[in-house]
């Protein structure tokens, strides 16, 4: 992943026209909310001049060479610091900052210059920040100069081996960059980039608890580091999706040196003016995020592959929840062709929310499944529906329209089995009139009891909504035992059903026929075989899609 990330960055650096420099400086301003610069001023012989006070450059904030330190109380890696409390700040970040260079000649000149006229310089301080209450920056000036363009002292020079040395954790000499693969004079090992490395555990360190030999786990060159710290914050910026309650990052990766491959990365650069241009009825998203690039990157030739990060962060911590890696376009367009199928069959938009409807709370499960869906394997079907019936029956019991949910539990099956996630190879069953509707419940609807069990659940709904209309309640709901009825009480139940329509009068040639099309199921396969979870899912999609079967058994009359 790191190496895709990397050639990530050397995209972006080319395309930007970016150098190393550029990659780490940060904008002093990228709140917004700092508009006055405070200049310590000095001619080119490094004599002190004058403190001034100028606008904040909003149009070349990188003149300022600023560089946040990770301490609140640590200097900064130049001296151009936000300002807190102005004596603080002089002293405590510029100072510091100063004397910690004044090996440097040029440095050193500019340290005793300023602490010279520290009381004059400190007061002046004081003074300007009783005139206004907006946020400001400290920094120095040379001639005119900002720290960005001032070559002698090298400011970016001092800049860039400062912040490596810092975050450069364990180190070794002559050995090869994990990431491009080439022998460098020093390769180091950091949780800079992303924190879930940590020299903290023993289970991420090559050598144990050995630090010394934990440069084996994870080395990587500078100039790697640098391309990979600059591709990563563009990551972060511009490829950060939402997943529902989750959040993924997409990351590409070109599989062939080829002009292809750089366009289709290029177009992945620029996708967020695309996506703005695109109509919602252009759209075709399937996770829920209007953002998501997925319908766009599912056209491109497989000389791109995606690497999908599903990364939790907690204060400093970072935590992968997920990593599903290579998945190429024709995989993305595969599933959505397979969206449409499930569309067209069901009538109605499926998305991946008719999945975290059920999977939300079992974030293992949840994750299996994403994977699996871009990466292609196989599910534990009775898992599943055993995770589809507790929503299924909390609906059920609490009187919710639990149609609806069937309905989406039937569409993730559906979804899944033409991914050939779960029952790929369909058995080949008698041919009935019903056919159209079985296909709804999907290929596992493949023995006669589990046929005889759906038409079972249709019938019964139909003798629900009769007693609904005629007493305005449904006392039979309690023969359905809360959706756990086991083969014995389903074989038992019919009888029951046919007993109540008679009661109301309403066992006519529709339902007589039903029931002779339940019976022949049934006899058909004296032992089920099957769960409890998938007794009552089938018979709870035959609840769900009884008026489709009662205009398939009453077609002739109308």
């Amino acid at each position: 992943m790191l190496t895709a990330i990397k050639d990530l960055g050397e995209i972006l650096l080319e395309k930007e026209n970016k150098t190393p420099i550029d990659i780490l400086i940060e904008n002093p301003d990228s709140s917004g909310t700092y508009k006055v610069v405070w200049a310590l001023e000095f001619d080119k012989d490094l004599n002190f001049q004058k403190l001034s006070v100028e606008e904040f450059k909003a149009e070349s904030p990188y003149i300022y060479l600023y560089k946040r330190a990770s301490g609140s109380n640590a200097p900064d890696f130049s001296p151009t610091s936000r300002v807190t409390e102005p004596e603080k700040t002089f002293t405590k970040k510029l100072l510091k900052w100063l004397e910690g260079h004044n090996n440097i000649i040029e440095i050193k000149n500019i340290y005793n210059e300023l602490v010279k006229n520290k009381d004059e310089i400190i007061k002046k301080l004081e003074e300007l920040n009783q005139q206004t209450k907006d946020n400001k920056i400290l920094t120095i000036k040379i001639d005119g100069k900002y720290l960005y363009e001032i070559e002698n002292p090298d400011f970016k020079k001092i800049l860039l081996e400062d912040y490596l040395n810092k975050i450069k954790e364990i180190s070794k000499k002559d050995a090869v960059c994990s990431v491009c693969g080439e022998k460098k004079e020093e390769v180091f090992t950091t949780s800079q980039i992303y924190k879930f490395y940590t020299l903290d555990k023993e289970c991420y360190i090559t050598g144990g608890f050995n630090k010394k030999e934990a440069w084996k786990n994870f080395p990587i060159c500078e100039k790697c580091f640098l391309k990979v710290d600059f591709a990563k914050k563009f990551v972060e910026e511009h490829l950060k999706y939402n997943f529902y309650s989750k959040t993924y990052y997409l990351i590409p990766k070109m599989i062939l040196n080829v002009p292809e491959a750089l366009d289709e990365i290029n177009e992945i650069l620029t996708s967020e003016e695309k996506i703005q241009k695109l109509t919602n009825e252009q759209r075709k998203t399937i996770t829920g995020d209007k953002e998501e690039i997925l319908d766009i990157i599912k056209d491109y030739k497989d000389v791109v592959s995606f690497y999908f990060l599903f990364l939790k962060k907690d204060n400093a911590a970072e935590r992968i929840l997920l990593l599903i890696e290579d998945v190429f376009p024709s995989r993305i367009h595969f599933i959505y062709e397979t969206k449409t199928k499930i569309d067209r069959i069901f009538e109605q938009n499926y998305t991946f929310a008719k999945l975290n409807e059920f999977l939300k709370e079992f974030d293992k499960l949840f994750f299996e499944v994403i994977d699996k869906i871009f990466r292609s394997g196989k599910l534990n079907f009775k898992t599943l529906i055993q995770i589809f019936n507790r929503k299924i029956r909390s609906d059920f019991l609490n009187n919710k329209n639990f149609n609806y949910t069937v309905i989406d539990a039937l569409m993730n099956i559906n979804f899944f089995e033409e991914l050939c996630l779960i029952n790929c190879e369909e058995n080949k069953m008698e041919k009935t009139k019903f056919d159209k509707i079985f296909e709804k419940v999907g290929k596992s609807l493949n023995t006669p009891a589990k046929r005889g069990i759906f038409l079972l659940g249709a019938l019964t709904q139909m003798l629900l909504n009769i007693q609904g209309q005629e007493r305005e309640s449904t006392p039979f709901f309690k023969n359905l035992k809360g959706l756990k009825m086991n083969e014995e009480n389903i074989k038992g139940l019919l009888p029951k059903v046919i007993n109540k329509l008679m009661e109301y009068e309403r066992f006519d040639k529709g339902k007589q026929e039903l029931t002779k099309e339940i019976s022949k199921e049934f006899l058909a396969q004296e032992k089920f075989g099957l769960t409890i979870d998938e007794i009552n899912f089938y018979f709870a999609s035959g609840m769900a899609l009884s008026k489709e079967v009662a205009n398939i058994i009453y077609e002739k009359e109308e």
